[in-house]
């Protein structure tokens, strides 16, 4: 196998975790409307039976990190397919909230991993000439993998088969462990546990042989250089590119995209959809407007810039969110409000894809210094994380205590407040390299200690 194409396969084949990732946030958009017919749910229920996935991914990103460092890139995706898999086989059991629960929980612990494990591998792996590409690439696959769940959801919708919904992720699982098991470990890793001879053999196969003692120098020497302790992030130079990047990575979820995509048919239904196939087909819809706007997205981050397509979505994602506030203050429930809504949530995944679902990770990473990145990045990961698991854990009884109109009043606030934040303190960065971004970053924390 020639060097780009073990480069390509072994990217592609990792980013498959994306669609894992994806999947499992989509298909409880469908089930949900079958779910209840079989295992009897309460609102709170169901709210926990949503959140649950979220929560258990909350656990897999805190562990994640340190086993990684320890086992390896390759070998914490290998475990993430085997936690996917009980979950499942769980999933399939289930005859009980109990029983649902616990695996949701699993699977979310699964998701948790691989939002951490595959990134890595994918940057890891990677010339640096492809890293952009690279990491995108996980975004990309995680955008198909919900799509790819709502037409699995239409497709079962007929017989209401919420179990095969389920165990259509048996595919990727499946595609991604054996996938796994032929690919190598990471060079980085292998470098940093003194497997020399093992990195040696993966960058030849990756960079050749005239890079192989090159390549092993500069993951050495950045090693030594990007290491710090937890308690260096809380330093008064570090504290206020800290503060922005959780910010906006917490920001990210209080738009409200995670309820979006999970919740998808149950709003459209609550607002006066009453079909079910009219409903599934509008969420597919929902799924290809992300997919295709993501592509688009993806090929002007280095055009229009990271902080202007960050801005433009995020204004538009205010503008969507008023559209559908005020149409369910003006229109009863009903098949005109359903379609009102039905076109908003289509504008308002729209404006989060070309926005803040391409580039919000890419403007955390480039805001914070080469020294407290790596943890800084985690830190934000679990924020982000732990709103979108408390998001999803109390939609339903919010929405039904004040109204959807109060409700997408609440996001179109904190959109604003994201919208305001990345216009006043983000700094663009295309077109610069790493290089410079990183000295003005340090000029900036010089600054903040002095001060």
């Amino acid at each position: 196998m020639n060097k780009t194409l073990f480069i390509w396969v072994t990217l592609i084949c990792a980013g498959m975790g994306g669609v894992l990732y994806g999947y499992d946030i989509g298909v409880i958009s469908g089930a949900l409307l079958f779910i209840k017919q079989s295992i009897a749910l309460t609102r709170s229920q169901t709210e926990i039976i949503v959140g649950a996935v979220l929560f258990g991914g909350l656990i897999g990103t805190l562990i994640t990190g340190s086993l990684a460092d320890r086992f390896g890139r390759r070998t914490m995706i290998l475990v993430a397919c085997v936690v996917f898999a009980v979950g499942l086989l769980f999933i399939l059991t289930a005859k009980s909230f109990i029983a649902l629960l616990l695996a949701r929980l699993l699977l979310g612990i699964g998701v948790g991993i691989i939002a951490v494990a595959v990134p890595l591998y994918l940057s890891e792996t990677a010339p640096a000439k492809l890293r952009g590409r690279a990491v995108t690439l996980f975004q990309i696959f995680l955008t198909l993998g919900i799509l790819l769940a709502y037409i699995v959801d239409k497709a079962f919708t007929g017989s209401g088969d919420w179990r095969s919904m389920f165990a259509m992720i048996y595919i990727p699982t499946g595609i991604l462990f054996f996938s796994m098991i032929m690919l190598p470990e990471t060079p980085r890793w292998l470098v940093v546990h003194r497997r020399l001879k093992h990195a040696a053999n993966v960058i030849r196969k990756i960079h050749g042989e005239s890079r192989v003692e090159i390549e092993i120098e500069a993951i050495q020497r950045c090693g030594q250089r990007t290491s710090s302790r937890w308690h260096t992030l809380f330093n008064k130079q570090y504290f206020p590119a800290l503060c922005l990047a959780v910010f906006i990575a917490v920001s990210n979820q209080l738009t409200g995209v995670n309820i979006i995509l999970q919740y998808a048919p149950t709003v459209i239904q609550s607002a006066g959809m009453s079909s079910q196939a009219t409903t599934m087909i509008a969420t597919v819809g929902i799924g290809a407007v992300q997919f295709v706007f993501t592509l688009i997205a993806l090929s002007l981050i280095d055009v229009l810039g990271r902080k202007f397509l960050l801005c433009l979505g995020t204004l538009g994602l205010v503008l969507c969110d008023v559209y559908l506030a005020y149409v369910n203050h003006v229109y009863p429930t009903g098949y005109t409000l359903a379609v009102h809504s039905v076109y908003g949530l289509l504008a308002y995944i729209l404006f989060y894809g070309l926005g803040p679902g391409v580039v919000v990770w890419l403007v955390i990473s480039e805001s914070l210094p080469t020294k407290v990145r790596g943890k800084a990045i985690s830190l934000c990961l679990f924020f982000n994380s732990l709103a979108a698991a408390l998001l999803s854990s109390v939609f339903l009884s919010v929405a039904h205590a004040i109204g959807m109109t109060a409700t997408y009043s609440l996001f179109a606030f904190f959109t604003f407040l994201y919208f305001l934040s990345a216009y006043i303190f983000l700094h663009e960065t295309k077109g610069q390299s790493l290089e410079a971004i990183q000295q003005r970053l340090e000029r900036t924390a010089l600054k903040e200690a002095v001060e």
